[in-house]
C-alpha cells in the first residue's frame, strides 16, 4: 500500500468524448498539461462523477474502458492519480478497483458510498472495511448524498477513520455543521493522524480547510486551477482563513456556473472547457447534447460571460 497523503487540489476530470463516441485521449492530455503548467494542481481524479463514470462501460466489457481510461491518464502525468472506482456493489467495486491496480499507476481509490441501494450506516462501514481488506491501495471515501440518497453521518465517518487503508473523506454533503463536527473530531484524535478531511464542493473549499481539511477534489479546478489552488494555499498552507474565504467568495460565480440550474454535472464544466479551446465534446447519453448555435444551449451565454470575467477565454 502506498503512503499517499492527500494534500492539495485534485481536479475531478471530465472525460472528453469524440464525435464517434470514443474517449478523446488527446484532449485529456492537453487538459492535464494545462492543469500542471498553468494551475499547479497537486493531482488529478479520473473516472469520478464529473468524469461521468457511469457511462464508461459503454465500449467493450463492463470495466474495460473504465480501467483503460484511468491507466491512460496515469501515463500522462507524474502527479498523484486518485482513480474513481466506486460502484453500488461491494463485489463489483473490488473487481473494478483490483483491475485498476493491475493496469494503472494509481495512488489511491476514490470510492463513492453505495448509491441507489442506500445501505444503513453500519453497512456503509462494513462496505469500506471489506474494500480496505481486499485492495492494495488506500481509499478515500466519498459522501455525496445528493447522488447516493444516503448521507454518511459524522459518527460513521469517525468509524471509517479507524479502518486501516481508509485515508480520507471527500465531503460533499454541504452540511456545514456536520463538516465542522468531523473536522473538530479528527483534530482531537492523535490515533487517526493518517485520515484526512477533503472538500467535495468548491463553494465549501475555504470552510473545509478552516476545519482542518487538507485537500479538495474540484470541478472548478478544471477551468481555473490557479485560483482554486490559491484558496487551498491560503486556507491550508498559510492558515489564513479570512483570505481563503474572500478568495473563494470571488470565485462563486465560477462555482455556480459549473452547476447551472437545470443542468447536471458535468454538462456545464465540459462545455466550459470546449469554450476555452479544449475538444471535450459532450457527455454520453443520457447527458449528451449536440452543440447548437443558439444561445440557450447549456446556458452558453452565462458560461461565456463568467469565463470572460475571469479572463479564461
Amino acid at each position: 500500500m502506498s503512503e499517499f497523503e492527500p494534500e492539495g487540489i485534485y481536479p475531478a476530470l471530465p472525460t472528453p468524448i469524440s464525435e464517434d463516441g470514443t474517449i478523446n485521449y488527446g484532449a485529456s492530455e492537453e487538459h492535464i498539461r494545462y492543469l500542471e503548467e498553468e494551475g499547479g494542481v497537486q493531482g488529478v481524479v479520473p473516472a469520478g462523477c464529473t468524469g461521468h463514470a457511469a457511462t464508461l462501460g459503454d465500449r467493450g466489457g463492463i470495466f474495460d474502458e473504465h480501467v483503460e481510461y484511468i491507466a491512460r491518464v496515469s501515463e500522462m502525468t507524474d502527479l498523484p492519480v486518485i482513480g474513481g472506482t466506486g460502484m453500488n456493489s461491494t463485489r463489483q467495486t473490488i473487481e473494478l478497483a483490483s483491475e485498476v491496480e493491475k493496469e494503472a499507476d494509481v495512488d489511491a481509490h476514490l470510492v463513492i458510498s453505495p448509491y441507489q441501494n442506500c445501505p444503513p450506516q453500519d453497512l456503509i462501514v462494513e462496505h469500506y472495511r471489506i474494500l480496505a481488506d481486499e485492495l492494495k491501495e488506500p481509499l478515500i471515501a466519498y459522501n455525496v448524498p445528493g447522488r447516493t440518497g444516503r448521507n454518511i453521518e459524522a459518527d460513521t465517518t469517525m468509524q471509517l477513520a479507524e479502518i486501516e487503508g481508509v485515508i480520507g473523506m471527500k465531503e460533499a454533503s454541504l452540511d456545514y455543521e456536520q463538516i465542522h463536527e468531523i473536522g473538530h473530531r479528527i483534530q482531537g484524535r492523535d490515533d487517526i493522524e493518517s485520515f484526512n478531511l477533503g472538500s467535495g464542493d468548491d463553494s465549501a473549499n475555504h470552510f473545509v480547510f478552516e476545519q482542518g481539511g487538507t485537500f479538495g477534489i474540484s470541478v472548478s479546478g478544471n477551468v481555473h486551477p490557479e485560483a482554486v489552488v490559491e484558496v487551498w494555499e491560503k486556507g491550508y498552507r498559510e492558515q489564513n482563513h479570512q483570505a481563503a474565504f474572500e478568495r473563494n467568495r470571488e470565485l462563486m460565480p465560477l462555482h455556480d456556473a459549473m452547476f447551472q440550474a437545470g443542468e447536471k454535472n458535468p454538462l456545464s464544466v465540459q462545455y466550459a472547457l470546449n469554450l476555452m479551446g479544449f475538444d471535450f465534446g459532450t457527455p454520453r447519453m443520457p447527458l449528451s447534447r449536440e452543440p447548437r448555435e443558439d444561445e440557450e444551449y447549456q446556458n452558453q451565454a452565462e458560461l461565456r460571460e463568467v469565463l470572460d470575467g475571469f479572463d479564461l477565454l
